[in-house]
């Protein structure tokens, strides 16, 4: 008996505010990749759209693929963090002492997930990203989801899909600008792994390219100085007019690799992000792996069974084989007898697989509480002082902490005033800011600042 090896995955992205979608139904055998069929809803909540959703999945046999929905840009707050590499064995647990600075929301109102996206050639620091998202929002988008009938096990950033179906086929730093009908995603990507997000929107029209201009500044700030000097502009859609202008150099993005195959009339351009949803949905070194849904709202699909039933299939043709010496009645009492067993014994024996999973995680958990009984605390200690002497009205977007300093990069309605705070710390000292402070689109102080630690004793 051969087993053909096949995944098939369904990546949704969002066009719009008004509940358009893009689907994208995606194969895997063996290694070859190849796309079954696109759909494009301009209104899901119409209600002619769950009809639709169900001839595509139907049409292309894609009723029990996993589904990898991409968030819209404008509901969610992406952050990026550097930490020490020993923090990577417990990232959830060391992110989320820190989650509360990082947002605006009240505590229960969020969800996150975080996940590594780079390291440094030293094995000194790891470059987090994390995102957030509120959980009226997500409420919202899951049930138009579900309205059109689409199972969903993860809810993503579509800018790291992204990045990891055209990593290999663009410069090792480069921009993309992801269109959308409300606006566009700027995205950044250096070496390979993405560094920086902005949300660009079209309304109003006349700062449209004023504002495309700021927040193209604010990532090049992300990429060290010689790599921002030439930075090549890819874009993936069609231009809307508020932005034709500023976008008139950037370059389509290439076509991916070799190994995925398209129909002629699949229009790339169109669906490249609903493409790269689904491309995240099979796993694949260099991945950000970022799933906002709650672990107990993900739908996982049954194929993921097929191996204990052809493992149980091959052990049922063996015993039959056995049998067949003790002639035809024998043969068949005995099959009988068999199949009665095995299901009596499938419940019981899902029971165990249940909980032996649910035991699983306990011990994992238990032992992660463990290992971070002999953590060190100092790093921790001074994004928690951060947190208790920046006054209200100060958002902090970022954090590096380095040998013998701390940078913050944020946003302040007075940021002057953060230096005396700061200096009477019995953290830090030689408090500097090191860029000149700018204003943002909500009339915020933009500032970058570093400043040293005292001596340990205190830590």
């Amino acid at each position: 008996m051969s087993i053909i090896y096949t995944r098939q995955v369904v990546g949704v992205d969002p066009t719009d505010a008004d509940g358009g979608l893009n689907l994208v139904a995606l194969s895997q055998r063996f290694r070859r990749l190849t796309v079954l069929g696109a759909l494009q809803l301009p209104d899901a909540a119409a209600e002619a759209a769950p009809s639709k959703v169900s001839a595509f999945l139907a049409r292309h046999g894609v009723q029990g693929a996993r589904v990898v929905a991409c968030l819209p840009r404008e509901s969610v707050l992406v952050r990026f963090m550097d930490l020490p590499a020993e923090a990577e064995k417990r990232l959830a647990q060391v992110v989320g002492y820190q989650i509360d600075s990082l947002h605006p929301f009240a505590e229960d109102q969020v969800h996150w997930d975080c996940t590594v996206i780079s390291r440094q050639a030293d094995g000194k620091q790891v470059r987090v990203l994390v995102v957030i998202a509120e959980k009226s929002r997500l409420r919202s988008y899951c049930d138009l989801l579900r309205r059109v009938g689409l199972k969903v096990g993860s809810l993503t950033l579509s800018a790291a899909c992204l990045g990891a179906l055209i990593k290999d086929r663009i410069p090792a730093v480069a921009l993309v600008a992801c269109v959308r009908g409300q606006g566009l995603e700027l995205a950044g990507f250096s070496q390979g792994s993405l560094c920086a997000t902005r949300e660009v929107p079209i309304q109003p029209k006349d700062g449209a390219a004023e504002r495309f201009d700021r927040e193209l500044h604010s990532v090049r700030s992300v990429l060290d100085p010689g790599e921002s000097a030439e930075l090549p502009l890819f874009i993936c859609g069609e231009a809307p007019g508020a932005f034709a202008e500023v976008l008139t150099g950037a370059t389509a993005l290439p076509r991916p690799g070799p190994r995925l195959t398209q129909s002629a009339d699949f229009d790339l351009g169109k669906y490249f992000t609903a493409l790269a949803a689904a491309y995240a949905g099979i796993p694949h070194p260099g991945a950000a792996a970022v799933n906002l849904l709650p672990v107990e709202e993900r739908w996982q699909p049954t194929r993921g069974l097929r191996g204990p039933a052809y493992a149980l299939g091959v052990a049922a043709a063996l015993l039959g084989a056995m049998v067949l010496g003790h002639g035809w009645i024998e043969n068949i009492r005995y099959a009988r007898a068999l199949d009665r067993e095995i299901a009596r014994l499938e419940p019981r024996a899902a029971g165990v697989r249940r909980e032996s999973q649910e035991a699983s995680v306990l011990v994992t958990r238990a032992a992660r509480l463990e290992d971070l009984r002999d953590e060190t605390w100092r790093k921790l200690e001074i994004l928690r002082e951060l947190t208790h002497l920046l006054p209200d009205g100060t958002w902090v977007d970022e954090v590096q902490l380095g040998e013998g300093t701390v940078e913050v990069f944020g946003q302040s309605a007075h940021a002057a005033d953060l230096v005396q705070p700061l200096e009477n710390s019995r953290y830090f000292t030689q408090v500097e800011f090191t860029s000149p402070i700018t204003r943002n689109g909500q009339d915020k102080e933009v500032f970058r600042m570093r400043m040293r630690l005292r001596a340990p004793q205190g830590l």
